[in-house]
Protein backbone atom coordinates (compact mmCIF):
# COMPACT_ATOMS: atom_id res chain seq x y z
CA UNK A 1 0.00 0.00 0.00
CA UNK A 2 1.13 3.25 -1.14
CA UNK A 3 2.59 5.65 1.83
CA UNK A 4 2.30 10.04 1.51
CA UNK A 5 5.39 11.05 1.68
CA UNK A 6 5.76 15.26 3.17
CA UNK A 7 9.15 16.56 2.01
CA UNK A 8 9.90 20.36 3.42
CA UNK A 9 12.14 23.06 3.74
CA UNK A 10 10.23 25.47 6.06
CA UNK A 11 12.69 27.43 8.61
CA UNK A 12 9.27 29.24 9.53
CA UNK A 13 7.28 26.61 9.53
CA UNK A 14 4.77 28.23 7.07
CA UNK A 15 5.78 25.38 4.30
CA UNK A 16 5.16 22.59 6.94
CA UNK A 17 1.62 23.96 7.55
CA UNK A 18 0.71 23.90 4.20
CA UNK A 19 2.20 20.31 3.53
CA UNK A 20 0.42 19.72 6.56
CA UNK A 21 -2.55 20.66 4.98
CA UNK A 22 -2.25 18.99 1.67
CA UNK A 23 -1.36 15.86 3.32
CA UNK A 24 -4.25 15.34 6.07
CA UNK A 25 -6.68 15.21 2.78
CA UNK A 26 -4.97 11.40 1.89
CA UNK A 27 -5.97 8.69 3.72
CA UNK A 28 -2.37 6.82 4.02
CA UNK A 29 0.41 6.74 6.35
CA UNK A 30 1.94 9.58 6.52
CA UNK A 31 6.32 9.83 6.37
CA UNK A 32 8.37 13.15 6.90
CA UNK A 33 11.38 14.30 5.45
CA UNK A 34 12.20 17.51 7.20
CA UNK A 35 14.91 19.12 4.85
CA UNK A 36 16.50 21.42 7.74
CA UNK A 37 17.71 18.77 9.75
CA UNK A 38 17.82 15.51 6.51
CA UNK A 39 20.43 15.81 4.72
CA UNK A 40 21.25 12.16 3.02
CA UNK A 41 20.34 10.21 -0.13
CA UNK A 42 16.93 8.76 -0.59
CA UNK A 43 14.99 6.70 -3.07
CA UNK A 44 11.16 6.44 -2.48
CA UNK A 45 9.47 3.36 -3.70
CA UNK A 46 6.84 3.96 -7.07
CA UNK A 47 3.60 3.42 -5.82
CA UNK A 48 4.18 6.36 -3.37
CA UNK A 49 2.80 10.39 -3.01
CA UNK A 50 5.28 13.02 -2.42
CA UNK A 51 4.31 16.03 -1.64
CA UNK A 52 7.29 18.35 -1.52
CA UNK A 53 6.99 21.84 -0.49
CA UNK A 54 9.40 24.62 -0.60
CA UNK A 55 9.77 28.21 0.48
CA UNK A 56 10.48 31.28 -1.98
CA UNK A 57 13.23 33.37 -1.44
CA UNK A 58 13.95 36.26 -3.69
CA UNK A 59 11.90 34.27 -6.52
CA UNK A 60 13.61 30.57 -6.48
CA UNK A 61 13.79 28.22 -3.53
CA UNK A 62 16.26 27.86 -1.26
CA UNK A 63 19.34 27.23 -2.32
CA UNK A 64 20.24 24.63 0.72
CA UNK A 65 17.33 23.10 0.22
CA UNK A 66 17.74 22.81 -3.59
CA UNK A 67 20.89 20.41 -2.28
CA UNK A 68 19.04 18.52 0.05
CA UNK A 69 15.82 17.82 -2.50
CA UNK A 70 18.42 16.74 -5.27
CA UNK A 71 19.69 14.21 -3.00
CA UNK A 72 15.90 12.56 -2.98
CA UNK A 73 15.38 10.32 -6.17
CA UNK A 74 11.77 9.55 -7.38
CA UNK A 75 11.56 6.25 -9.57
CA UNK A 76 8.62 7.62 -11.37
CA UNK A 77 7.27 8.70 -7.58
CA UNK A 78 4.38 10.43 -8.10
CA UNK A 79 4.56 13.97 -6.45
CA UNK A 80 3.08 17.49 -6.20
CA UNK A 81 5.16 20.31 -5.59
CA UNK A 82 4.18 23.37 -3.74
CA UNK A 83 5.96 26.60 -3.15
CA UNK A 84 5.50 28.78 -0.40
CA UNK A 85 5.49 32.78 -0.37
CA UNK A 86 5.06 35.75 1.64
CA UNK A 87 2.46 37.67 -0.84
CA UNK A 88 4.73 39.18 -2.61
CA UNK A 89 6.58 37.08 -5.84
CA UNK A 90 6.73 33.20 -7.27
CA UNK A 91 9.02 34.54 -10.00
CA UNK A 92 10.67 31.66 -11.38
CA UNK A 93 10.45 29.16 -7.99
CA UNK A 94 7.62 26.61 -9.38
CA UNK A 95 9.03 25.89 -12.23
CA UNK A 96 12.35 25.05 -10.62
CA UNK A 97 11.27 22.93 -8.16
CA UNK A 98 9.10 21.16 -10.67
CA UNK A 99 12.22 21.00 -13.08
CA UNK A 100 14.18 19.51 -9.86
CA UNK A 101 11.68 16.90 -9.29
CA UNK A 102 11.28 15.68 -12.87
CA UNK A 103 15.22 15.50 -13.35
CA UNK A 104 15.14 13.22 -10.53
CA UNK A 105 12.39 11.12 -11.55
CA UNK A 106 9.45 11.99 -9.96
CA UNK A 107 6.42 11.96 -12.15
CA UNK A 108 5.06 15.74 -10.91
CA UNK A 109 0.81 15.28 -11.03
CA UNK A 110 0.09 18.33 -9.95
CA UNK A 111 1.45 21.98 -8.65
CA UNK A 112 0.96 25.18 -6.68
CA UNK A 113 1.82 28.02 -5.14
CA UNK A 114 0.73 29.32 -1.61
CA UNK A 115 0.65 31.98 0.34
CA UNK A 116 2.01 33.07 4.11
CA UNK A 117 2.56 35.14 6.66
CA UNK A 118 5.91 36.75 4.92
CA UNK A 119 9.13 35.74 7.18
CA UNK A 120 10.97 38.62 7.23
CA UNK A 121 8.62 41.59 7.02
CA UNK A 122 6.13 41.01 9.58
CA UNK A 123 3.60 43.62 7.98
CA UNK A 124 2.81 41.11 4.82
CA UNK A 125 0.28 38.21 4.50
CA UNK A 126 -0.48 38.99 8.74
CA UNK A 127 -2.60 35.56 9.38
CA UNK A 128 -2.05 33.68 5.93
CA UNK A 129 -2.92 30.78 4.97
CA UNK A 130 -6.53 32.05 6.53
CA UNK A 131 -9.54 30.22 6.57
CA UNK A 132 -10.18 31.34 2.84
CA UNK A 133 -6.64 29.70 1.69
CA UNK A 134 -7.59 26.70 3.39
CA UNK A 135 -11.11 25.82 1.54
CA UNK A 136 -8.65 26.41 -1.35
CA UNK A 137 -5.67 23.98 -0.75
CA UNK A 138 -8.00 21.38 0.48
CA UNK A 139 -10.17 21.44 -2.69
CA UNK A 140 -6.88 21.47 -4.21
CA UNK A 141 -5.74 18.07 -2.79
CA UNK A 142 -9.36 16.21 -3.61
CA UNK A 143 -8.23 17.48 -7.26
CA UNK A 144 -4.82 16.15 -6.79
CA UNK A 145 -6.25 12.69 -5.03
CA UNK A 146 -8.65 12.29 -8.28
CA UNK A 147 -5.96 12.89 -10.53
CA UNK A 148 -3.55 10.16 -8.88
CA UNK A 149 -6.44 7.81 -9.05
CA UNK A 150 -6.66 9.25 -13.06
CA UNK A 151 -3.30 8.19 -13.84
CA UNK A 152 -2.55 11.72 -15.14
CA UNK A 153 0.54 13.75 -15.07
CA UNK A 154 1.21 17.26 -14.58
CA UNK A 155 -0.68 18.97 -17.89
CA UNK A 156 -0.54 22.72 -17.21
CA UNK A 157 2.06 24.84 -18.24
CA UNK A 158 4.43 26.33 -15.19
CA UNK A 159 5.27 30.23 -15.27
CA UNK A 160 8.25 31.05 -14.92
CA UNK A 161 11.42 31.39 -17.05
CA UNK A 162 14.81 29.48 -17.79
CA UNK A 163 17.60 30.25 -16.70
CA UNK A 164 15.80 31.07 -13.48
CA UNK A 165 16.46 34.56 -11.72
CA UNK A 166 19.94 34.58 -9.93
CA UNK A 167 20.25 33.75 -6.27
CA UNK A 168 20.16 37.02 -4.23
CA UNK A 169 21.78 37.35 -1.04
CA UNK A 170 19.76 39.89 1.45
CA UNK A 171 22.06 42.42 3.34
CA UNK A 172 19.88 42.28 6.12
CA UNK A 173 21.94 41.48 9.84
CA UNK A 174 20.53 39.11 12.12
CA UNK A 175 21.15 39.83 15.64
CA UNK A 176 20.98 37.92 19.32
CA UNK A 177 20.53 39.89 22.08
CA UNK A 178 23.00 38.47 24.93
CA UNK A 179 20.69 38.95 27.63
CA UNK A 180 17.81 37.52 26.04
CA UNK A 181 19.84 34.39 25.13
CA UNK A 182 19.23 31.18 27.18
CA UNK A 183 22.14 29.59 25.41
CA UNK A 184 19.71 26.86 24.61
CA UNK A 185 21.54 26.28 21.09
CA UNK A 186 18.62 25.05 19.38
CA UNK A 187 19.64 27.85 16.46
CA UNK A 188 23.06 26.19 16.53
CA UNK A 189 21.48 22.82 15.36
CA UNK A 190 18.70 24.63 13.37
CA UNK A 191 20.98 26.16 11.14
CA UNK A 192 21.10 24.83 7.43
CA UNK A 193 24.32 26.89 6.62
CA UNK A 194 25.84 26.22 10.08
CA UNK A 195 26.30 30.04 9.92
CA UNK A 196 26.17 30.04 13.87
CA UNK A 197 29.22 29.11 15.57
CA UNK A 198 28.99 26.03 18.02
CA UNK A 199 30.52 27.73 20.69
CA UNK A 200 28.99 31.08 20.55
CA UNK A 201 25.20 31.20 19.47
CA UNK A 202 25.40 34.95 19.84
CA UNK A 203 27.66 35.51 16.80
CA UNK A 204 26.18 34.82 13.70
CA UNK A 205 28.12 34.28 10.07
CA UNK A 206 26.80 37.18 7.70
CA UNK A 207 28.53 35.43 4.90
CA UNK A 208 27.12 32.19 5.24
CA UNK A 209 23.91 33.24 6.02
CA UNK A 210 20.65 32.79 3.90
CA UNK A 211 18.77 34.75 5.90
CA UNK A 212 16.39 31.70 6.29
CA UNK A 213 15.10 32.90 9.51
CA UNK A 214 15.26 29.21 10.90
CA UNK A 215 17.22 30.74 13.81
CA UNK A 216 14.47 33.62 14.47
CA UNK A 217 11.56 31.05 14.79
CA UNK A 218 13.06 28.43 16.73
CA UNK A 219 14.27 30.71 19.47
CA UNK A 220 12.36 30.54 23.05
CA UNK A 221 13.48 33.72 24.23
CA UNK A 222 12.80 35.55 20.90
CA UNK A 223 16.52 36.92 21.23
CA UNK A 224 16.90 36.92 17.25
CA UNK A 225 16.04 39.24 15.19
CA UNK A 226 16.97 41.16 11.97
CA UNK A 227 18.17 44.78 12.52
CA UNK A 228 20.26 47.28 11.07
CA UNK A 229 19.71 50.19 8.43
CA UNK A 230 19.15 48.24 5.58
CA UNK A 231 16.34 46.32 6.94
CA UNK A 232 14.70 49.26 8.70
CA UNK A 233 14.77 51.31 5.74
CA UNK A 234 13.28 48.13 3.61
CA UNK A 235 10.80 47.16 5.75
CA UNK A 236 7.93 50.39 5.20
CA UNK A 237 8.75 50.54 1.64
CA UNK A 238 8.42 45.97 1.12
CA UNK A 239 5.04 46.59 3.50
CA UNK A 240 3.32 48.79 1.62
CA UNK A 241 4.46 47.57 -1.83
CA UNK A 242 3.00 44.16 -1.04
CA UNK A 243 -0.11 44.88 0.72
CA UNK A 244 -2.81 43.43 -1.99
CA UNK A 245 -3.85 40.20 -1.15
CA UNK A 246 -2.40 37.37 -3.56
CA UNK A 247 -4.35 34.32 -4.08
CA UNK A 248 -3.29 30.61 -3.84
CA UNK A 249 -2.34 29.23 -7.62
CA UNK A 250 -2.79 25.46 -8.77
CA UNK A 251 -1.66 23.17 -11.96
CA UNK A 252 -3.01 20.23 -12.78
Amino acid sequence: MSNVIKVYFSPSSTTKKVVDQIASNFTQEKETYDLLNFDSEKEFAGDDIVIVGMPVFAGRIPKSGRERLAKLKGGRTKAIAIVNYGNAHVTDSLLELVDLLKENNFNVIAAGSTVSHHSIFSGVAVGRPDAQDIEKINDFAVKCREKIESGASLESEIPGNRPYTDYKQLPFVISCDDALCAFCYDCVSICPEKAIPEDDPIDTDLDSCSRCTACIHICPEDARMFTGEAFEAKKPAFEQANSERKEPEFYL
